[in-house]
Formats: structure tokens, sequence, C-alpha cells
């Protein structure tokens, strides 16, 4: 594996965003279950609706832990599909957080989501299968759906689709003008216009290059008004309905094949809350 260079602070500038995170109460459907992975448990939230459609394996933003996007998993959950979401050692909620920095919690977290992809395909067989994640999260989950074939042995060909709330940027060492080019599955991108990260991703347009050099074909990119990093976990925020209505007409078309959740997709033009884009 090519070796991963990561700004540290930079990262968990974003993901101390979290600590103001408003609390969520959790769903009667929402346990947890631990995985065991090397000589590692690994605690996975899991969310079900009453009857499954399709499983979202998501992966949380550096420094993150689920609890803090519940409604937006509540709005997956409500589409019918099972969301399972481990918790990555990176977490500030994980006990042997201090085992790790970002760079060797790298191929932790992609254990940690084909661990989680191999108990959901047994807990709920046979169901259609996606990847999402927010920040560092999103990275996991564009891998999983095709992007750095050839240095990173971790792609999922159970994976439909990638979802992702903002990405981790241009990262020096990783990222290069190839990297996307595996990335042929639909893919989704919601980001904003002040989506940085002090440290890491000074400019918001870094969000847009696995939309910009990834294969044309079922790419959607949102990039929100006025949104910044932490969209995914502030379901106050004004523009939060509308992304999170298009993550899940994105997720049910290309996961459910929905044909109705499709034409929304395909009828969708830019708003006062963004602008939408497609290639």
């Amino acid at each position: 594996m090519t070796k991963l260079i990561l700004n540290r602070r930079g990262l968990l500038a974003g993901a101390f965003a979290f600590a103001a995170a408003p609390a969520f109460a959790r769903a009667t459907n929402t346990s947890t279950t631990t995985l065991k992975v090397a000589d590692r448990d690994v605690e996975v939230t899991v969310l079900r609706p009453d009857a499954a459609k399709g499983v979202v394996i998501f992966s949380h933003g550096a420094g993150g832990w689920p609890a803090p996007y519940q409604a937006l998993l509540d709005h997956w959950v409500a589409a019918g599909f099972m969301v399972v979401a481990p918790l990555h050692v990176d977490s500030q909620k994980h006990p042997r957080r201090a085992d790790y920095n970002l760079q060797s919690a790298f191929p932790a977290r992609l254990a940690d989501l084909a661990a989680a992809s191999a108990w959901a395909a047994q807990a709920a067989p046979g169901l259609p299968m996606a990847s999402a994640g927010h920040s560092y999260g999103s990275l996991m989950s564009m891998i999983r759906a095709g992007a750095f074939q050839g240095m990173i042995p971790a792609q999922d060909p159970n994976t439909k689709a990638a979802l992702c709330f903002s990405s981790p940027g241009a990262i020096k060492g990783l990222v290069g003008p190839t990297s996307y080019q595996g990335l042929t599955k639909p893919m989704m991108m919601i980001t904003g216009d002040q989506d940085v990260v002090p440290g890491l991703v000074p400019d918001w347009h870094e969000h847009l290059y696995p939309f910009d050099t990834s294969p044309a074909g079922q790419k959607y990119l949102w990039q929100g008004k006025g949104v910044n990093h932490g969209l995914a976990y502030h379901p106050e925020a004004p523009a939060f309905a509308e992304a999170a209505a298009l993550s899940v007409a994105f997720l049910k078309a290309k996961v459910l094949d929905d044909k109705a959740a499709e034409a929304v997709l395909a009828g969708q033009t830019s708003t006062d809350f963004a602008e939408w884009k497609t290639r």
C-alpha cells in the first residue's frame, strides 16, 4: 500500500465539531453488536426498519461516532434501509483511541467495514448494499465502491453505490489524477461552499475532486450554499432536509432500482439551497 500522509491535527479539527453536535433520541429500532476483527472488538450500531429492503454500511468522520448522525440515518431507515455503522478506532468514544493515530486507523477502518458488511450479509441475506460516509468515512465508502484500485485492495463487489457527505480532500501522498478512475459505480457527493477543514482542506473545491475525476455516468453533486463540513450531523441547518431527501432518492434509485426515485434524480435542478450537477 502506498504510504498515507495525513495531517492529524487538520483532520481532527473538523472532527472536534462533534463536541457541539446536538444530541438526538435514539430510535427504538437501534441496537449495538460487537464484532471480532483481528485482536479488536468492534462495536457496531445497527438501525433496523420494520422490513428492510437494502443495507447501508456507514463510516463516521475522523474522531466522530455514529450517534450524532442519528437524524440522517433515520431518513435512510424510514426509506427501508438497515444501517450498519461501526465505531472506528480514531473515534473520541473508542476505548483504544490512544493506541492509534489517523495513519494506523486507515487499515483498521477498512477492516471494520469489511467485517460489518460480512455481518450484514448474514443478518439480512440477499439484500443489496451501499457504502456511505462522512469526511474520512466518505473516503472509505469510495474505496469500497472502486476508488484507488491497484493501490488499496479493499474494494467490495457487493457495494452498489457510494454516498458521500464531504470528503477528506486531496490527501498528500494518496490522492492523485487517477485515484478515482476505478469509481465506476454510482456516487453522490454532498458538500458546500464553506466546507473547509483547517489544516487539511483549506479550499472547499477539493471536495469536488472525486466527482470531477471519476468516470462520467451516474455521478451526482449537491453543493450547498453556505454549507460547511458538519451538515451531516446538523439537522437544524436549513439545507439539511433537501440534502437528506436527495440522499434517500439516490439510495433508493441506485440500490433498490426504484424508478420513482430515479425520476427524482433526473428531474432535480439547482435550488435556493444548493447547486446541482450531474455527469
